[in-house]
């Protein structure tokens, strides 16, 4: 009789794991980004940013390398307290341009995510759309920003919904 119930048991279970696979997708949404027009006018504004502030910081460059110049070439007729006191202006010059190229940078790598965002929510609504279609429970991406791999083998191609996802957003 116990052999009988745990027989009933294991085959109900066992049922019931049928019933509850995940059915698993991935995709890759840098192939995506990557094949849109949308981003490639995006990169334009970038680089013309880039471009306008890059020489704003190589101006600023430049004109720190002429005062530490002009520094160096008077030195030796200052007394001690005018060079520590002209190094500590030329030290924190050199610190505020340094904090700029970083706000810079930080600045650039913002408006570049602002100007994605509505991309990235198209594809976001693109996925959903096909996996609730085809009754996916769960999308990976295929790979990190980094370009390490998330999904290492997949048995079928038919699991890549990249190209699925890619004519969503193009029909919109």
């Amino acid at each position: 009789m116990k052999k009988l119930l745990l027989s009933l048991i294991i085959v109900g279970l066992y049922s019931v794991a049928i019933q509850a696979q995940v059915k698993i997708a991935y995709m890759n949404p840098n192939a995506v980004l990557g094949q849109l027009e949308e981003v490639a006018v995006i990169d334009q504004q970038i680089d013309a940013l880039i471009t306008q502030r890059d020489q704003e910081i190589i101006n600023k460059a430049n004109a720190l390398q002429q005062a530490f110049t002009d520094y160096e070439a008077v030195r030796v007729s200052l007394s001690p307290a005018e060079q520590q006191e002209r190094e500590a202006v030329l030290l924190q010059q050199n610190q505020d341009l340094e904090t700029e190229r970083d706000t810079y940078l930080n600045e650039i790598r913002q408006r570049r995510a602002q100007l994605l965002q509505p991309l990235i929510e198209r594809m976001d609504a693109a996925i959903n759309k096909i996996a609730t279609a085809s009754g996916i429970d769960l999308v990976l991406n295929e790979g990190t920003s980094y370009g390490d791999a998330i999904v290492f083998y997949a048995n079928e191609e038919k699991l890549n919904i990249t190209q699925q996802v890619l004519d969503e957003i193009k029909s919109e």
